[in-house]
């Protein structure tokens, strides 16, 4: 059987909005907000007294308001964009309800801020036409070409390796303005077949998993290129472009700071939560990707790397000591704690520079050239992040799940398997073991060689 497995990246590129159109957004973002907020107001009940008192789902909502919502705004706005307006409500709510679960203090989202310094808004291809240079996006009146603000050097920058590769094709994306200045937070998308070592292993009774079956997904958590890889293949966030962003809001305190008049002052405090939303935005945005993967591969672990304390032990550069790996865990862990599904760690030690075959046992720092994985004694190449994903699935199944404390089946005996783009790996007879030494996490020396060759804000 074929396996396909699909990959998804954000792409975040600088708009240039021709001037007079740039009032054309800001006009459309008032209905497209009250949209949201009336799905906001029709979810979330006057006194909710538990969780699910709010509601989450898109289909009742969108049959229950559509229609008035469309007579609300006069036709004007894209029938897309008030479906888009809905869905971006009921994705909030749950993440409200979600968090209530877990015992966290939550308030009502407030979509309709006329005094906000910015705003998101949801395209998908019906609502937009995304091209390889510049984007189409409909507005109340009519629609708005936009150019991407491109670099001299294309090579080695995100829209590079994905924008200009046409295996990957544009996806649902954001406009997003951020009080200043237009960007296309473009979701690219691509699909793979198997895996080349792996083939599937299933059940002789053609069921999928059954209640002895442990079911482990290795997720690797990076500071650069994608935020989270997986062991089934899938890359999730942008981190080059969290940093860029990153960097951008630094330089933009920094002018604030020194201009020292009260209007900067206000803009100061006013941009520091715009900034805290949006990291906090892009976590979930993580956290719920890695979710609905374990889902699909019906999971019943997710193991991270435990890096507690990691930041100690490394550089002192801002993009490794803001990682947002402990935001995005625990964001994970309680999505899908509802389901049943176990999120936890293990020792981090060499799982980027060991072969992640199963009948490899070398480990080795030469290994891995940055994003480049390639094995010194079998010869197995791949990226070297999805290495580091299965070797962190497998070490949760040899550590962890193999242990007698861990079989608490009906049968007393579990049988483990490694979520893998081709399907499942089920390890026999002793597990396979590497000799796992310290850390590979970027140490000092290396984080000062990894910031000189920092890509380029684009991505």
């Amino acid at each position: 059987m074929l396996y396909m497995v699909e990959s998804n990246r954000t792409v975040v590129i600088p708009l240039w909005v021709p001037e007079e159109s740039r009032s054309d957004f800001h006009q459309t973002i008032l209905p497209y907000a009250y949209c949201q907020q009336e799905a906001v107001n029709h979810c979330w009940p006057d006194t909710p007294k538990q969780p699910d008192d709010l509601q989450t789902s898109k289909r009742d909502v969108e049959d229950a308001l559509y229609d008035r919502l469309r007579e609300d705004t006069n036709e004007q706005l894209h029938s897309n964009l008030v479906q888009k307006a809905i869905k971006d409500a009921t994705s909030a709510i749950s993440s409200c309800k979600t968090s209530w679960e877990n015992g966290d203090r939550i308030s009502k989202p407030d979509f309709y801020d006329r005094d906000r310094a910015g705003y998101t808004m949801t395209y998908d291809k019906r609502a937009a036409t995304y091209g390889r240079y510049e984007a189409t996006l409909s507005t109340l009146n009519g629609t708005v070409t936009c150019r991407y603000e491109l670099p001299a050097e294309l090579e080695g920058t995100p829209y590079g390796e994905y924008v200009l590769d046409k295996r990957w094709s544009f996806s649902t994306s954001k406009l997003v303005f951020d009080g200043d200045r237009f960007w296309l937070h473009a979701v690219m998308q691509r699909q793979f077949r198997d895996d080349p070592v792996y083939t599937p292993q299933t059940d002789e009774s053609g069921s999928d998993t059954h209640e002895d079956t442990h079911r482990v997904l290795g997720v690797d958590l990076n500071v650069d290129g994608a935020t989270a890889v997986t062991s089934t293949g899938q890359f999730y966030g942008n981190a080059d472009a969290l940093n860029a962003y990153r960097s951008e809001q630094e330089q933009l305190r920094g002018e604030l700071q020194q201009t020292g008049t009260r209007s900067a002052h206000l803009r100061f405090q006013q941009r520091r939560g715009v900034e805290w939303r949006y990291y906090d935005q892009y976590a979930h945005h993580v956290a719920n990707s890695i979710k609905q993967e374990a889902l699909r591969v019906r999971a019943t672990h997710v193991a991270f790397e435990n890096l507690t304390r990691i930041r100690k032990r490394i550089s002192n550069l801002p993009k490794f000591q803001q990682w947002l790996f402990k935001k995005v865990r625990k964001y994970t862990e309680y999505k899908l704690e509802r389901s049943g599904v176990t999120v936890d760690t293990t020792k981090p030690a060499h799982t980027s520079q060991a072969c992640s075959r199963t009948d490899c046992d070398c480990v080795d720092e030469d290994n891995r050239d940055g994003k480049h994985f390639e094995c010194l004694e079998c010869g197995y190449t791949v990226n070297s992040d999805y290495n580091a994903a299965k070797n962190i699935g497998f070490r949760y199944l040899c550590e962890e799940l193999s242990s007698p404390a861990s079989r608490t089946c009906s049968s007393g005996q579990a049988t483990s398997q490694l979520a893998l783009v081709s399907g499942t790996l089920s390890p026999t007879g002793d597990f396979a073991e590497h000799e796992w030494v310290s850390t590979d996490k970027p140490h000092p020396q290396q984080a000062s060689e990894s910031s000189d060759s920092e890509r380029s804000r684009v991505g």
